[in-house]
């Protein structure tokens, strides 16, 4: 089964890119105290994230017919995400006033959810075939 498809691919690129951006508005509104900025930078990109999750993994239905209730995104999110912040801390990148417990935090709180999905996207292959759904396979 093919599980690293195309959509995907272009999905892991637009989240490296914008994770990074994400980073640099999320650091220099904390360096400035411009809540303005950080509030802004933060819903742009989880709305953004959001809508490339969403097209893409419509289209990658379309290309594969997998069965995953969109936990490969969910797993491409909470890698990119994750390893950029710890990234984004290893290089000295960040604000004076942010502190790399926030990333570690945000990991911790990440990892239950992600569990979440992990369950509800084995419970849907139980119900599949090589990962294509078994009502679409047999009508």
């Amino acid at each position: 089964m093919k599980s690293i498809t195309p959509q995907l691919v272009k999905f892991a690129v637009a989240a490296i890119l914008l994770t990074i951006i994400f980073r640099f508005c999320l650091s220099y509104g904390i360096e400035n105290q411009n809540y303005i900025i950080i509030l802004t930078s933060s819903i742009l990109y989880g709305g953004l994230m959001f809508s490339f999750g969403w097209y893409l993994g419509k289209k990658d239905g379309e290309y594969l017919p997998i069965y995953d209730v969109g936990f490969r995104f969910h797993f491409t999110t909470f890698l990119v995400h994750n390893i950029i912040s710890l990234l984004w801390f290893a290089f000295g990148f960040e604000s004076k006033y942010e502190k790399i417990n926030v990333v570690y935090l945000t990991i911790l709180i990440w990892i239950p959810i992600l569990l979440f999905h992990l369950y509800f996207y084995l419970k849907a292959q139980k119900k599949s075939i090589n990962g294509l759904n078994k009502d679409d396979l047999f009508e």
